[in-house]
């Protein structure tokens, strides 16, 4: 299978490092930063290395058009240059690609303009895909094949765990969850790390405390049959240290702020969407 992913940023690589070593996948990375970019990757010489190009019309004139799942990875302000690309070039045909679109925001309607055929697919994954641990939210329409299908729960399945969605809308809310939800963590962990002083603790110390809590807490919710506030309750003596701490985190409403963090991301996904995807679609009508 040909996997080709066009654009190397942040989340390109993160799905392109995963997928390096497997040996079913002839692997292309398209970037205009290509020859930089593989010399940062660093990879070893022992592993055959992947197809490069600079850009789409170079990709398409040195290889044959066979079938291809292209993972769009580029950042949503590179569409408007790439569609200029494809419209000025009479080669540039996607009839035989299936488009993984993992641009934030970008609604099938405007890809689809872009690249004039509807074998594109929606992906939102994690920045955890990079060590095969992450979540991906998928959006299949109708239109494409259970081949199609099987071929692209397989690359994602490989970068963590998945979760197939029957409304293309419900993707603002997975990237404000999962999306962005790495971050959330990872402040909530911040926030543990900076009373190292009041605690009277090393900051090696209390990096070890707040790691192997974090990673001990996550298995025990991953693996538990019991629903997480029983996990809570467990921890929660009456009149205890774990009670008086979770008294305060409510005084501040805790549960409130983040619940109003995750209504103000998937709000701002659907306004971002929103006017990108009128820009992209003002400009592909010209």
């Amino acid at each position: 299978m040909r996997i080709s992913i066009l654009g190397a940023g942040n989340m390109g690589r993160a799905i392109f490092n995963h997928l390096y070593q497997r040996r079913e996948f002839e692997l292309a990375l398209i970037d205009p930063k290509i020859d930089k970019i593989w010399k940062s990757l660093g990879k070893s010489g022992k592993v055959k290395p992947p197809l490069l190009f600079r850009d789409l019309l170079h990709y398409t004139q040195n290889l044959n058009q066979q079938n291809t799942i292209l993972v769009l990875a580029v950042k949503p302000n590179q569409l408007l240059p790439l569609h200029k690309e494809i419209k000025v070039s009479k080669n540039l045909s996607f009839a035989n690609f299936v488009i993984v679109s993992v641009v934030a925001g970008i609604s099938l309607s405007t890809l689809r303009k872009i690249f004039k055929t509807k074998n594109i697919i929606r992906a939102m994954p994690n920045t955890p895909v990079t060590i095969g641990q992450g979540m991906t939210g998928l959006y299949f329409p109708k239109n494409i094949s259970p081949q199609n299908k099987d071929s692209v729960l397989k690359i994602f399945e490989l970068l963590g765990k998945t979760l197939i969605v029957n409304s293309e809308k419900k993707l603002h809310s997975i990237t404000a969850l999962s999306g962005s939800g790495p971050a959330y963590f990872f402040n909530f962990y911040e926030a543990l790390l900076s009373t190292s002083k009041e605690l009277g603790l090393s900051k090696k110390e209390i990096l070890l405390l707040v790691k192997q809590t974090a990673i001990g807490a996550t298995a025990m919710f991953c693996e538990a049959k019991e629903p997480i506030n029983i996990l809570r309750e467990n921890v929660t003596s009456k009149g205890g240290t774990t009670e008086i701490a979770l008294e305060t985190l409510d005084k501040y409403e805790f549960a409130k702020g983040v619940l109003q963090a995750v209504l103000n991301a998937k709000e701002r996904s659907i306004n971002l969407g929103s006017e990108l995807n009128s820009e992209i679609q003002e400009n592909t009508q010209k």
